[in-house]
């Protein structure tokens, strides 16, 4: 299997209640259709996904060592993309979770339906965004997150 392609999951069956919590996060990778593990913002990642049992989601993430990076001051301000953050509605049906986007830090996500294959094991929750083309190849988003408990 291609590791672009969907999690396989069991005969488990999912259900909303299932991701109820606080996930931290512990792996953010891109899956290149030929099988090679990029790591973008390198071994250590910081983050928090939240689901609620009202329905919503919040999810904030990025690199250990943020740092803005932003051009001379006489340049317009370009940021490189070191910071997720958006949150909404969500639902699940079979091996996907769906994220409602509401709030965005990125305007063009917001309206739009973030679809993520899901596979939990024990405290790990991993989420796989659908195949996307990239530079000429495909690439899935793969995001690893444990549960936090009290």
């Amino acid at each position: 299997m291609s590791a672009t392609k969907e999690i396989k999951t069991g005969a488990t069956h999912t259900t909303a209640g299932d991701f109820i919590g606080t996930w931290k996060l512990v792996d953010y990778s891109f899956l290149h259709e030929d099988g090679t593990v990029e790591k973008p913002w390198g071994d250590h990642v910081v983050g928090y996904l939240l689901y609620s049992a009202e329905g919503y989601m919040s999810g904030n993430l990025s690199p250990a060592s943020r740092r803005h990076k932003v051009e001379q001051a006489d340049s317009p301000p370009r940021r490189k993309r070191d910071y997720i953050a958006y949150a909404g509605p969500y639902t699940v049906e079979g091996d996907t979770v769906t994220h409602h986007v509401e709030v965005s830090l990125f305007p063009n996500w917001l309206g739009t339906a973030q679809l993520r294959y899901h596979e939990r094991k024990g405290d790990m929750l991993t989420l796989r965004t659908p195949p996307i083309s990239s530079g000429g190849g495909t690439v899935a988003v793969q995001l690893i997150w444990k549960k936090v408990h009290p």
